[in-house]
């Protein structure tokens, strides 16, 4: 329960983050949201594989299996929220650096030719 709410807030901030940027935010919540679905599913199908016939068996195991994995499910999803987070961080610098670029390129365009300069087009 407690992945649940913290995938709620994790994700929001990721919304606010995102948002502050002036960028799409949908996409990094759909990204974070997603990447931590399927590594959920993925661990479930590995523990399922390893302890699968004693889990069946005995529910007591797990209550303490779902125990010792919690704390590092928590800190997979704070991993993965920072990950994330790092990432619009960077999306956006980059974005920054092309525009700079775009703007540089745009003033070093040159002017009509002067008079001096022989008029080549009819070669194209």
């Amino acid at each position: 329960m407690i992945d649940l709410i913290l995938l709620t807030v994790y994700s929001y901030a990721l919304y606010r983050m995102a948002q502050s940027y002036n960028i799409m935010p949908w996409k990094w919540i759909v990204r974070y949201v997603s990447t931590f679905t399927v590594s959920v599913v993925a661990l479930m199908a590995i523990v399922m594989g390893i302890y699968g016939e004693k889990m069946m068996k005995d529910t007591a195991f797990i209550q303490k299996l779902g125990l010792a994995i919690e704390p590092f499910m928590l800190l997979y999803e704070f991993v993965l929220f920072y990950f994330f987070r790092t990432r619009i961080v960077r999306y956006v610098h980059d974005l920054d650096q092309v525009d700079k670029i775009d703007k540089n390129d745009n003033n070093n365009i040159p002017g009509p030719p002067s008079k001096d300069q022989k008029d080549f087009s009819y070669f194209r």
